[in-house]
């Protein structure tokens, strides 16, 4: 009998266990961000700045995007590195998986490095709900690599390990 209780207790733990895994995310590589965006049908833009909401935020409504204008102070990537400060009116759209939702950025008076999608109503800002590399704090080596994964136009496996080892 305590066998069986034991061994109902142990399934228990894994079933739990494993759906808590399910919803933790995993860590963001830029590396990995950086090809999957390039593979992408979208045109995306790597930008470094500071992204200052405008707007509040609209409340959760199940299986829609949440925007929230915003504006960018900051440089664009190009071949060459970065070109001259600007600053653009953007849109931030948070995504979400049931009532987890991703969210504006944590630290707005410091440098990100991120993604924008351009569309024909302007920059988009993607938030998922498990951060995917759309945002992260930037550092010279992050820069550095998205820079030499820009100019060969693809991130290598050599890249890829890079940014995971970080």
């Amino acid at each position: 009998m305590k066998l069986a209780g034991l061994f109902s207790l142990m399934i228990a733990g894994l079933l739990f266990a494993a759906e808590a895994r399910a919803l933790s995310c995993l860590r963001p590589n830029l590396a990995e961000a950086f090809n999957r965006f390039q593979d992408s049908e979208d045109t995306y833009i790597i930008a470094l700045g500071k992204i200052r909401p405008t707007g509040t935020e609209p409340p959760y409504t199940e299986g829609k995007p949440r925007t929230i204008p915003a504006k960018l102070t900051g440089r664009f990537m190009g071949l060459d590195g970065f070109g001259a400060d600007f600053t653009r009116e953007l849109t931030i759209q948070t995504h979400c998986l049931a009532h987890w939702c991703g969210g504006l950025p944590a630290t707005p008076n410091e440098d990100h490095l991120m993604f924008l999608r351009r569309t024909d109503a302007g920059l988009v800002l993607d938030m998922q709900a498990c951060p995917d590399g759309t945002l992260s704090l930037p550092s010279e080596d992050r820069i550095d690599l998205l820079q030499s994964c820009l100019t060969r136009g693809k991130c290598t496996e050599s890249d890829l390990q890079k940014m995971e080892d970080r």
